[in-house]
């Protein structure tokens, strides 16, 4: 994993337990020192987040394309701490009943924020259909050990599948007849298959995303798939008129 994908990986953390922090001040009766450290942890999401908006701005091919996306604007809004600012700019005033509006309003840019990061990244990677997949599995997996396994019930059954095929195998529950160990060989096969696409889909999207963060368009990708397709059969060519350089030295001789 690349720094990109571990700081992608990080603000998407940081702007979840965001939403679910300011949340909390808004709806529940909390400490005030519980509340400052929210109101600072807030702060801190707020500068990394303007930081990366600015940083998106900069590196951008056309800063005009990218001011016209209203998914921008919407981002530059989540990251813009207003209960600080207005505090600031307005001292004097009373004014909770608007900061919870204002909380509000961020919660929404947020989420925004955050599902269009998630469609994204389902589009990109297909992500629904692997989950209908797993979801399948689990369904039939679990059917059929409830009907070839007579050891345990339903759920019993429903946990064994759900923990093997993730491959985390606790061990509490394991099979004991035959019919039960062939389903289950069967089972930890599949899984680290689907865990295995999961991964694999996983470190391309990231990938692609970091290829588009340096500038590289899906035409220059192309185009140096080809050099290199080209470069390949100038080798292979090469290789074989050496080939027929010795032989015809070696007939010679």
């Amino acid at each position: 994993m690349t720094k990109y994908h571990l700081i992608a990986i990080l603000i998407n953390i940081l702007i979840v337990v965001d939403i679910v922090l300011i949340t909390g001040t808004i709806f529940l009766e909390l400490p005030p020192a519980v509340e400052v450290g929210i109101y600072n942890f807030d702060f801190f999401t707020c500068l990394i987040l303007l930081i990366q908006w600015f940083l998106e701005l900069y590196n951008s091919k056309s800063k005009g394309e990218f001011l016209k996306k209203p998914s921008n604007w919407i981002d530059l809004i989540a990251s813009i701490p207003f209960d600080a600012i207005l505090v600031l700019m307005l001292p004097q005033l009373n004014i909770l009943r608007y900061l919870k509006l204002l909380k509000l309003l961020r919660i929404m840019a947020l989420f925004t924020r955050f599902f269009n990061i998630l469609e994204s990244f389902i589009k990109t990677t297909h992500m629904d259909k692997i989950i209908g997949v797993i979801i399948f599995t689990i369904l039939i997996f679990t059917l059929v050990l409830w009907i070839w396994g007579p050891t345990y019930g339903l759920f019993e059954d429903f946990y064994f599948v759900v923990v093997t095929l993730s491959t985390v195998g606790y061990g509490d529950v394991v099979p004991e007849t035959f019919s039960e160990k062939v389903i289950a060989l069967v089972l930890i096969v599949v899984g680290v298959f689907v865990f295995s696409t999961i991964t694999a889909v996983i470190s391309s999207y990231f990938t692609n995303q970091l290829i588009e963060s340096e500038g590289i368009s899906t035409d220059e990708i192309n185009e140096l798939k080809s050099e290199l397709k080209s470069i390949h059969d100038e080798n292979s060519e090469l290789k074989r008129e050496i080939f027929e350089l010795k032989e015809m030295i070696k007939n010679n001789k």
